[in-house]
Order: structure tokens, then sequence, then C-alpha cells
């Protein structure tokens, strides 16, 4: 069936290159606007404009989701700071991830990936394990400078995962199982970042809203970080613990990992922080993302992703350099705790062994599996129940109404040398 002509009616052969292939939204499937002459085409424009320029918003705002997930696996690469020795992908739904002792060698609380121990799906499912409040407070500012002029309400989301696909379990060096972490507990708290348009000419609560999920892997989901805010909460949101202005949680972890860990948290803070301000310094670096988002010639546009991604990597690199020489990104302070460290380290290994053996298959695995299976059958359970369902629409409604969107303070990078 040949397409009609958006202003006269006739068959219509050419399309609105502005707003074409844009991915749907919710019932909005996005159709070509199609034109018989450039003629129709322009005596139309006032009345296709808004539309035009609300879709071209949403393409944007696609290729954008996109660029700042691959930035953020580059941060996760480099700012590693556990040793994983190897990933095992027990069955459909549970990754043990196993880490061994860190490199002293290298005397740096940053560890490198080793080669050939991550790969795929595994490799994401691993990198962001437990990782939702560090990417919230690392990617926050980079993500507001990257989406200031299309999505400029943006704003911390806290929830309660729901549907997930997959269970990933750190196992300590010394074999002991991390259920300190996020991913075996009942109730799974999971923050992401919310967006809303600014369209012209659309009302506040017609505004397309969008939820930013960079660590969705880590519950066996790949290749959705954006996803319509009301998807979202359907599919992925058992209920809502809060919504915060961009940096709130920095605040809330600062607190936390003092409380919990002392001196050694107030260390892995720091890093953190540290590293989002790289970031934010290394995004500034460049001019005009609304340009790079709006580029129709696409392999134009792929060439301009590579630069970024490439130039972000390189800061990134200089600032770790930058690093090499400051007490708070080192392992050890003397060669006397750097002995202590691999003694203890050599004890751990041998209790590893004795309990998961040399194939990680031992009697540690076969306990280790039975309580995954317990414990996935009973959040399982939780999922769908009434109590779930209300949480879910009291979800909705919180983000329906003008004003849930914030533009968060920026944080201070002065005096940041990279």
């Amino acid at each position: 069936m040949a397409n009609t002509c958006a202003s006269c009616g006739k068959a219509g052969h050419l399309v609105c290159k502005g707003c074409a292939e844009v991915p749907a939204y919710l019932d909005d499937s996005a159709p070509a606007t199609c034109y018989c002459s450039a003629a129709c085409q322009r005596s139309h424009w006032t009345q296709h404009r808004d539309r035009c320029k609300l879709l071209q918003r949403r393409k944007m705002v696609h290729r954008a989701a996109k660029v700042i997930q691959d930035l953020y696996y580059i941060v996760l690469r480099k700012s590693l700071r556990f040793s994983i020795e190897k990933v095992d992908r027990v069955d459909e739904n549970t990754i043990f991830v196993h880490n061994t002792a860190k490199d002293f060698g290298k005397n740096s609380i940053l560890q490198d990936v080793r080669p050939g121990t991550l790969s795929g799906s595994e490799e994401s499912a691993a990198l962001t394990m437990s990782g939702c409040t560090n990417c919230v407070v690392t990617m926050g500012p980079s993500i507001q400078i990257m989406l200031q002029d299309i999505m400029p309400y943006i704003s911390e989301a806290q929830t309660i995962a729901l549907n997930r696909r997959l269970w990933v379990v750190a196992v300590r060096p010394d074999g002991s199982l991390n259920f300190d972490s996020d991913h075996v507990n009942e109730v799974d708290q999971h923050e992401i970042f919310f967006v809303m348009m600014n369209s012209p000419g659309v009302e506040m609560e017609d505004q397309e809203r969008y939820a930013i999920d960079l660590t969705h892997a880590q519950y066996g989901h790949h290749d959705e970080t954006l996803m319509p805010w009301k998807t979202y909460v359907e599919t992925r949101v058992r209920s809502n613990k809060g919504h915060l202005p961009l940096g709130r949680t920095r605040d809330k972890i600062e607190k936390f990992l003092v409380e919990r860990f002392g001196q050694e948290g107030l260390k892995l803070f720091i890093v953190t922080g540290q590293f989002e301000k790289a970031m934010t310094v290394a995004v500034r670096d460049i001019p005009g993302w609304t340009k790079v988002w709006k580029e129709q010639d696409e392999i134009s546009y792929q060439r301009q992703v590579e630069q970024i991604l490439q130039h972000v990597s390189k800061r990134l690199d200089q600032f770790i350099a930058a690093k090499a020489n400051d007490p708070t990104f080192k392992l050890w302070s003397s060669q006397a705790e750097k002995k202590r460290m691999e003694a203890g380290a050599k004890r751990e290994r041998k209790e590893k062994l004795d309990l998961w053996g040399p194939d990680f298959r031992g009697h540690a695995f076969v306990s280790a599996m039975r309580l995954m299976k317990a414990r996935q059958a009973k959040e399982r359970a939780t999922w769908d129940t009434p109590e779930a369902e209300k949480n879910r629409v009291q979800t909705q409604l919180i983000h329906s109404v003008e004003g849930t969107g914030y533009k968060g303070k920026m944080p201070d990078i002065k005096g940041l040398v990279l």
C-alpha cells in the first residue's frame, strides 16, 4: 500500500528525514510522515513542526541512552575494585562471580580485568553486580550534561526490582558468599534515573517519561537501557522507594559507607567521587552534545560516537595515571602491610579450595545452589501480589504530575587535574 501525502492526500514517496525511523513510545509507533513533493512538505510544516521536533527528541534520547551505557561500561572496566577469577553461569538464572586475591604487586585498589575472564552478557552482569548506587553517583552529572537540552527533568528514582531473570552472586576470595549484596536479599532496592522531556506544545501530563537503567544487566535484562517509564514500572518495579534530586544518593551513600566500614568506607566513597568528577570533566570536554544527537548522517554520527568513547577512555586513563601516587588509591602503604595482605590472601585461597574444590563444584557449591533456589522462589512469590500491584499504581501516580523532575546541582570540579 502506497504512503499518503500528509499535506494533500495523494500518494507520497518522500519521507520527512527529520523524524524518520524513530522508535515507538507506548502506543505511539511513530509512523513516517510522507509527502508527494517538497512543496507539500513546506506548506505542511507549520502543522507538522511540533510533532517532528518531538520525534526528533525521542530519537535523540534513544541515541544518547546507548552512548551513556557504553560510557558507563568504560568507567566500570577502569574502576574495578575487585579481582575476578571466574564468572560461572551455573544455570539460566544463576551466576557465581568468583573473586580472588587482588594483584598486590600493582599497589592500586583499581584492578585490571584479567584477559579471558569476562565476555558477552556475563561480563555485563558481573560488572554491574550490586552497582546501581555507584552508577547513580558516578554518572548523574554526566547524564545531566549530555541530556540538558532534550531532557531537562532528571532525577534519581529508588525502586524495588521486579521480574528479574538473573541472580548474580559474588563469591569472596575466602569462599563465602556475598549475602550482604542486594542480589540475594528478598527485597531488592534498585536505583535508576527518571527523565522527562520538555517538548514545546505538549502539556506536562503528556510529556514523554523514561527510565534510564544502566545496571539492568545484573538482572538478566540486556540492551534495555532506556524504557518508557510506564512500561518500566509495569514490568520491572515492585514498588517505589523514593524520588530524589540528582546528587542526593551521593550524600546518602557517604553516610552509609562511613557508618558501616569506617575509614575504609570513606576511602571507597572518595574514589567513587573522584571518578564522578573525572567523568564530568571528560564529558564537558565534548562541545555541542545536542548537535551530536541531531546528526542525520548515520555514518557521520557513528564516527562521532567512536571519537567520544575514545576521548572519554583516554581522559579516564590520564586521571588514573595522575592518581598513581595518591594514598587513597593505594592498596598497601608499606612492605610489611603488603606481606600481611599476601599471607592473608594465601590463607583465604586455601579455605576457598577446601570449600569449593578446584573446579568450584565442591560441597560449598551444592549448599550455595540450594540456598539460591530457595531465595529465588521466595522472591518470585512477592511479584504478583495485590500489594505489589498497588505499589506499582502509586509509582505511576508519583511521576504523573508537574514538578517530578529535578535539575540537580552540578558537583564542584575545581582543582581536578587530568
